[in-house]
Order: C-alpha cells, then structure tokens, then sequence
C-alpha cells in the first residue's frame, strides 16, 4: 500500500510540474478531427472519449459535419477527398496485490494499437469502425487474430425539423444501445478517470460483445431508441433472425448550469435460435437470455474555473436459464456463473472528475456490488458483495495525448461464495494513450 500511495504522489508531482513545460495549446488530429477542422476539446468534456453537447449534436448527425475539408461529390455522393484515419496506441504498467498473494508488477507496451476509420460515408451517413490490434484486445474479432475489426458502427440520420431520426446498425463492445447512445456513465464514451471500470451498467456485462439494429429519434432535449439486440456472432450463438428487445431513453437538460443527463435502459427476451442436437452437443449455442434493467446520471459544468463531472448509475440484472439443455449458462448480463434462474445483481457507482487545471484532472469513485446465487448454486453458497473505491488522475501533454494514472481498492466479502473468504485486492495502473 505504501509503495502505492508513492507511486500516486510522484506521478502527481511529475504532473503538476510538467504543466509548466507543456504546450497550453494544441490541436488533436484523430479522424473526426481532420473531418471537421475542430479541436478535440470542441466536442469532448474534460478530456476524450467523454462528449459535451456539441459532440452529442455531432453524433447525431451520424459524425457527417465537415468543416473545410474538401468532398467529392457527385449524384447520390459525398465523401471528404482523404480518409479519415486515426491510430491508436497504448501502453501501461500495473501493479497488482491481493490478500495472502504476493504482489505482482506487469508491463504491457504497447498494450494495443488499434486502426480508427471513422466519419463522413454520405451526405446522411457514417460510419466508425475499429481495426484492432490481436490478442485479448481484438474485441469481437476474436483473439488471435494479427488485425480484427473490433468494432464497428454505421448510423443514418435525417433532419425532420427540429428533431432526428435515424436507422442504425453496430457490433461491438460499446453496449446494445449503441446505435445511439452519448451517455458518458457506461459504455464508448465512459472516459478513464474514474470512468467505465466503476460503472454498475458496465459490470452487469453491458459490454460483452454485442450486435444491434435499431431505430430512433431525439433533439438537443435527449433520444428514444429501439433495438434489436443479441450476443455478437463471435460468442457462437446460432442468432438466425431472434434476437433480444432493448429499450433506451434518454433526457438531456440544463440544471442549475450544469449540462444534465437522465437515462434508463431495459432489455428483455431470448436471442439466438434452438440447438439442432448432434453428439457431441456444442455448448454455448441456442436460445441465450437477455435481461437487464439500468438508469444511469450525469452532470457536467464549470466550478468557478474548474470543470466538473459527476456520474451514477444502477443496474439489475435477473437470473435466467436458456430454454435450451444445450446452452451452459443463463443470464447474458449479470456476473457469469451467478447468472441462472433465480440469481440477482444488483450494482450502483457514483464517480465524479474534477479538471483545476486546462490539462491536469482529478478523479475518484465508489462502486458496489451484490450478487445473489441462483437455485442452481452449490450448497453453502452465499450471496457476494463487492466495493472499490478510486482515485485517479490524468494530465494531457497534448489534446490526443495522456497519461493516467488509476489506483482501485476492491474488498470482496464472500470471494468464493463461502461466508468468509474475504480478500481485498489493490491495483495502480499508470498508462499512456496517444491518438494519431
């Protein structure tokens, strides 16, 4: 723990006293960047991926905007004269120490570095679609492979007058509410301070891979989706034309100054069609389970000459097993093995990120968990708690590049389903990302 806590304070003095050396302005030049002429601050809160209400406005319009860029067009044709491409790359060493284990240090540079083309495919559509890296990085291409697509998304949006509709299509690790989702509590756009890791939505398993299609329609006042959702094909599910319904709505306002977010989401049924059987039976196909229910919160404004974020949510999840014998499993979301008839998650964080400085910001969060063993449990079994407490921090060298620093205490109570294996485990990463 002391090692740690030194670890934290070197970085922020590294930091604080960098602030004095490093560029005051500066312009990023991802995709979406060269795309529209704009600053990554332009549509991003705080620091990337997390937007503002620009950046939503830009989404929305299917990431279609230009700014001085050149197009080709022609009849039935729009595209800016250049593709618009940004390469990512990542790196991080993290320090791990668990109750009775011996404290372990791994470095993973680059930890990926995966390929963006992103942005304008017509005058009412574009795309997003991330080449990634292989390995445990390759996302629902699988892992192993030298260059997968990770994921990907291609939205269509159309002006009806003071409001837009859209027809959207996705698979990826964003979560089903992908075709459109903003949120900045879960998902793409949940940042790293204090960010997505602490998010309940996130922990119920939001972001396994997914496929979706759907439809919707909102203003600057928020969004209604509808979408059809199931495990992404990666995961071996037999879809066919069954797939899951999710419902999102979101509600975008201004209180008390501060740009306001109020969101839900529910999903429910079966995707995936009947196991012919043959011997031997493959597990993991057939009818999966799809149930979930979330609200999620965000606030975001200035503080005197400080930005400030503040982020919540919840998420339950209910047991339940696939009317298929050949399916193992239950439940897509809510925690693996604990996800059968008659099991329960229930998750809530609260998060919030505090930026003093132009390009030093500060972070912490709380996350709880309780997972409830189904009727299907080993005898003894109990119900699982787990609580992490953050802190984190990151200071910008540039717009599209950062380095973070996060440090999260978990205490599972009841580690193995057995009352009384507790542990604790406390984990420091220190990482790096840079856009190109």
């Amino acid at each position: 723990m002391k090692k740690m806590l030194l670890s934290a304070a070197a970085f922020a003095v590294v930091a604080v006293s960098a602030v004095a050396v490093a560029p005051t302005t500066s312009e990023a030049i991802p995709a979406f960047a060269r795309q529209t002429g704009a600053a990554c601050l332009s549509c991003h809160f705080q620091t990337f991926p997390a937007l503002n209400a620009f950046g939503r406005a830009f989404k929305m319009g299917s990431f279609t905007d230009v700014g001085e860029q050149a197009l080709v067009e022609d009849d039935n044709l729009s595209l800016p004269a250049v593709l618009n491409a940004t390469v990512v790359i990542r790196g991080n060493y993290t320090n791990t120490k668990t109750t009775g284990v011996a404290s372990t240090g791994t470095w993973n540079v680059p930890s990926e570095t995966p390929i963006l083309i992103a942005g304008r495919l017509g005058s009412n559509t574009g795309a997003f679609i991330e080449f990634a890296n292989g390995g445990a990085a390759a996302g629902v291409g699988g892992a192993g492979a030298p260059v997968s697509v990770g994921n990907w998304q291609i939205m269509n949006s159309f002006d009806m007058g003071g409001f837009k509709v859209g027809v959207s299509a996705h698979n990826s690790t964003f979560g089903g509410s992908a075709i459109m989702e903003y949120s900045n509590v879960f998902g793409q756009h949940s940042g790293k301070n204090a960010g997505g890791n602490l998010s309940a939505i996130q922990a119920a398993g939001f972001a396994n891979p997914t496929l979706g299609a759907g439809v919707w329609a909102g203003n600057e006042m928020g969004n209604l989706q509808f979408a059809l959702v199931a495990p992404s094909s990666a995961q071996g599910t037999n879809v066919g034309f069954k797939l899951a319904k999710l419902i999102r709505g979101v509600l975008t306002t201004e209180l008390g100054g501060f740009d306001t977010l109020v969101g839900f989401g529910y999903v429910t049924g079966d995707a995936g069609r009947p196991t012919t059987v043959v011997a031997p039976t493959v597990p993991g196909v057939g009818p999966v389970p799809m149930s979930l229910q979330f609200v999620d919160l965000q606030f975001q404004g200035d503080v005197g000459d400080m930005s400030l974020g503040i982020y919540a949510d919840y998420a339950n999840a209910k047991g339940k097993t696939s009317t298929d014998p050949a399916v193992v499993g239950g439940n897509f979301y809510g925690a693996a093995g604990l996800n059968t008839a008659g099991a329960k998650f229930d998750a809530w964080s609260i998060r919030a990120d505090l930026k003093p400085l132009h390009n030093l910001g500060v972070g912490i969060g709380y996350a709880y968990q309780k997972q409830t063993p189904g009727a299907a449990a080993a005898a003894g079994s109990v119900a699982q708690k787990i609580t992490t407490a953050q802190i984190a921090a990151f200071y910008e060298i540039y717009q599209n590049f950062e380095i973070n620093l996060i440090y999260n205490s978990a205490k599972t109570v009841n580690g193995g389903l057995v009352a009384g294996a507790n542990t604790t485990t406390n984990t420091t990463t220190i990482e790096f990302e840079g856009l190109l």
